[in-house]
């Protein structure tokens, strides 16, 4: 009988700890307080991050260094739904809200390789 409550109580502790361990979010407090721009420098640092009329631009420096070379524009329109065109080389990305980083890495990596 001490047994079974034993399984129990294990089990128990088991999923707490489990639900614990899900719960924290030591690493990712530092990027709550990081700005969107700052998140996307941080994730594309080889890319030069503009921001312009409320749009994400990621560049790289291509052959005049005053001009950069537009790869990536990031738009956040609510009226809008996702989409994803592109124009020349460059993507044109417009979300309904704002897309989380795992997001426009997958979204944008044809374009920045």
């Amino acid at each position: 009988m001490i047994d079974k409550y034993l399984v129990v109580g294990i089990v128990f502790a088991a999923c707490l700890v489990l639900i614990i361990y899900t719960q924290l979010d030591s690493g990712k407090k530092e990027d709550k307080s990081l700005s969107f721009k700052a998140k996307l420098q941080k994730e594309f640092p080889s890319y030069t991050i503009l921001e312009r009329n409320q749009n994400f631009i990621i560049c790289r420096e291509g052959s005049n260094p005053r001009i950069p070379e537009e790869l990536v524009l990031i738009r956040v329109d609510s009226e809008q739904k996702k989409n994803l065109r592109t124009s020349g080389k460059m993507l044109i990305a417009t979300y309904t809200k704002q897309p989380s980083i795992r997001e426009i890495r997958k979204d944008t990596l044809p374009y920045l390789t």
